[in-house]
């Protein structure tokens, strides 16, 4: 455009270095910034915004929170929500918490109420369980009411940590805040019980799902009607089990039949779950 006269304006500019933020370019962020800035065209909140999200994900924090003091002490421009995601969301990534922590109080401290984004930069992050429901908890305190998005992701991330304790208390929490589970989230439940190795709940909370008239999905239906009619098999296999291990006389055979019999059950459940498809988490 300006090489056939058309100069460009700052929502000109603001586009493109969004679009260049967006897809991790900080090299073309910061040419087209300095561009800017030689053509005497003013940055506005949108370009800082963009600027200093593409700073952060690149790992320069301390030249993304510099930018944003120019940006309000030198330019006058207040930061808003946005500003401070911008920054809190590639922290969060970098696990850099206790940076993504002082912005986030800085944020509090300038009277800007937190948005979802903001505690899915925290919740999305999280290597461990620990202060999961402590932020839940925060964020009903400050209105931020969390969605049905925030649920799938820690019900994934639940199962993802093979803590089904926190997935069915998280589920009960749901309900309690008055979000009743769509098909995504049985899915994803439903997925992460089979991938613990639980596919009796994962049966019942599909035929749950399907009590619901919720549209089934052709895959775990696959995954159920072979694992039931391969129960019976497991059974009979069980049963087998529990026959020799008994016949052997003057031997206390309880620990080892039930090891045994658990890793049958397992080896089956990963059979059955594997060959349709599924991949288990590691621990």
């Amino acid at each position: 455009m300006s090489k056939r006269g058309i100069r460009y304006d700052v929502v000109s500019y603001a586009s493109i270095i969004s679009c260049y933020s967006k897809a991790g370019n900080i090299y073309k962020v910061l040419k087209i910034y300095n561009r800017m800035k030689e053509m005497n065209i003013e940055p506005d909140r949108k370009v800082y915004n963009a600027v200093i999200h593409a700073l952060a994900k690149a790992g320069h924090a301390e030249e993304a929170i510099d930018l944003l003091k120019t940006m309000d002490e030198k330019k006058g421009i207040s930061p808003n929500a946005v500003t401070y995601n911008s920054l809190i969301k590639p922290l969060c990534k970098a696990q850099k918490i206790n940076e993504a922590r002082a912005v986030f109080d800085e944020m509090l401290q300038r009277g800007l109420p937190p948005t979802i984004p903001t505690y899915h930069a925290f919740l999305r992050y999280l290597r461990t369980a620990e202060g999961v429901f402590e932020l839940l908890e925060n964020m009903s305190k400050v209105g931020c009411q969390p969605t049905n998005d925030t649920y799938i992701m820690l019900i994934r991330k639940f199962c993802r940590w093979r803590q089904l304790d926190n997935v069915f208390k998280l589920w009960d929490l749901m309900i309690r805040n008055g979000i009743s589970p769509d098909r995504s989230t049985y899915i994803v439940l439903i997925h992460g019980l089979f991938l613990n190795g639980e596919l009796e709940l994962a049966h019942q909370y599909y035929a749950e799902m399907k009590e619901k008239q919720l549209l089934p999905e052709p895959k775990i239906d696959e995954v159920i009607q072979t694992w039931l009619s391969n129960k019976q098999i497991a059974k009979l296999q069980l049963v087998k089990l529990e026959g020799n291990q008994s016949s052997k006389p003057g031997r206390d055979t309880s620990t080892r039949f039930g090891r045994d019999k658990n890793f049958v059950r397992q080896a089956e459940t990963r059979r059955v779950v594997r060959d349709r498809g599924f991949s288990f988490w590691e621990p």
